[in-house]
């Protein structure tokens, strides 16, 4: 009975123990480090992204996550500045070392195309040309492709994320 008794609040300081050591040791990579200017821009974004529907912005996966991607963007009225290249983040919801960055640059006929690295899992879409002008952020799962490409389109903001 008396090592029952000391069981119970030994248990606890070694699970406690363990859960500092995890805090300690696991980076903070949830929290973006410049969250108040992130905050701030929002409404910035939220005309980006209203502009971006208006263009018909489409962004048209072909692949699979086991090969890596193609990524087309496609308009359907022309941008102001077409000739830009495109800024490209997938952002895992998560895991900040499972996000991935990339440059699209125009072909010529309207579009931006370029190829990603493999990837999988559920991620944030952002695509915007460099300078701004026009934002699509979208979720997309990259599970879904088998031999469908995966189509995401630049919706207006109605107040919901």
């Amino acid at each position: 009975m008396v090592w029952l008794i000391i069981a119970i609040p030994g248990s606890a300081v070694i699970v406690g123990a363990v859960m500092l050591t995890l805090a300690i040791v696991t980076p903070e990579s949830v929290v973006r480090e410049d969250y108040y200017q992130a905050g701030r821009a929002i409404n910035i974004d939220l005309r980006e992204t209203d502009t971006a529907a208006d263009l018909g912005v489409t962004a048209t996966f072909y692949g699979d996550e086991e090969t890596g991607w193609l990524l087309e963007v496609h308009t359907q009225r022309p941008p102001p500045d077409s000739g830009r290249s495109l800024d490209v983040l997938l952002a895992h919801p998560t895991l900040a070392a499972r996000d991935l960055e990339a440059e699209l640059h125009p072909d010529g006929s309207g579009a931006w195309i370029g190829t990603l690295e493999p990837l999988q899992g559920r991620h944030m879409l952002s695509i915007r040309p460099q300078g701004g002008g026009w934002l699509l952020r979208r979720e997309v799962d990259l599970d879904l492709s088998g031999t469908r490409p995966i189509e995401v389109t630049a919706l207006p903001w109605r107040g919901t994320p």
